[in-house]
């Protein structure tokens, strides 16, 4: 692949879970003309098998100009008594994706004669008490175990370096921040994890004030702050000087600006989402992020 690229548009998508059929022909039906010149950055959480993963991202590839990708923590999952463990399904599935063809390290492009410089995050979730800076809220009747969480049977990493964890051992692997002193090109970062706690509620101002906020808690034993991702995933966006950032894991879609940056989140999700979410009407399509201040 060439180090600079030229396309005409910029399109996200996260949670795409192929491993649901309906999933896997949604891709299957998108346009195989509309996206030629455009770009799409593919947020983590496609599917568990790495083989499916990448005949999806392979699909994708037959319909966009260049396709980028982060992995989710379905993404590295592990079966029990594997030969591998997370981190090194990491390494692995980094290096096949690459060898496919998709981006897997930051670039620069132009988007319609504009410089723009696409730079893929690693990332964690950091819990309660681990180094990276949880987004841990307490939640009234939360089961502090998660034992409904999947991850806790599913992901496994090796021994780390004292003092580290998943969330600051995976930021420690992306690219150094560009220059601070260049400020030529508009920087548009993804990850699949949660950068700030704000995000993850629709009404943060209301809950903020301890007032009622809008929609149904389907699982309220489930406190996804535990899980959602890290304060060093916004220092590491910051640090990088985005406009944007689009990322995934929560399921929501979310178009928000904070401090001057644009989060974005936009979820296929799971099928039987697509009806049930009175709040977060589901969008089948991949979403143009437009970069000229406006909304998508």
């Amino acid at each position: 692949m060439s180090n600079r690229i030229s396309a005409a548009r910029l399109f996200g998508w996260s949670d795409l879970h192929v491993d649901y059929p309906a999933n896997l022909a949604r891709l299957d039906e998108l346009s195989r003309g509309d996206y030629r010149q455009d770009i799409l950055l593919v947020a983590g959480d496609v599917s568990s098998d790495p083989a499916r993963l990448l005949r999806a991202l392979a699909l994708l590839r037959t319909r966009f100009a260049e396709v980028v990708f982060v992995p989710g923590n379905h993404d590295l999952w592990v079966e029990s008594g594997s030969r591998i463990n997370s981190l090194d399904k990491l390494h692995e599935l980094r290096a096949a994706v690459r060898s496919a063809g998709v981006w897997v390290e930051p670039f620069d492009c132009e988007l319609g004669g504009r410089p723009v410089r696409v730079m893929p995050l690693l990332s964690w979730y950091a819990r309660p008490g681990e180094a990276g800076g949880s987004l841990f809220l307490p939640k009234p009747g939360e089961d502090p175990e998660l034992r409904m969480w999947a991850d806790n049977h599913r992901i496994k990493w090796p021994a780390l370096p004292a003092g580290e964890s998943p969330a600051t051992h995976l930021s420690s692997l992306n690219a150094e921040p560009a220059n601070p002193d260049d400020r030529s090109a508009t920087v548009v970062t993804f990850s699949h994890f949660v950068p700030r706690v704000e995000l993850i509620f629709s009404d943060w101002e209301r809950f903020q004030a301890g007032e009622p906020v809008s929609g149904n808690d389907r699982a309220p034993e489930f406190n996804f702050t535990r899980v959602a991702g890290s304060e060093r995933l916004d220092q590491e966006v910051r640090g990088r000087r985005a406009a944007v950032h689009l990322y995934g894991h929560q399921h929501r879609n979310r178009d928000r600006v904070i401090d001057g940056v644009r989060y974005v989140s936009h979820c296929l999700g799971y099928p039987a989402e697509w009806t049930a979410r009175d709040t977060n009407p589901p969008r089948h399509d991949p979403l143009e992020i437009r970069l000229n201040g406006s909304e998508a």
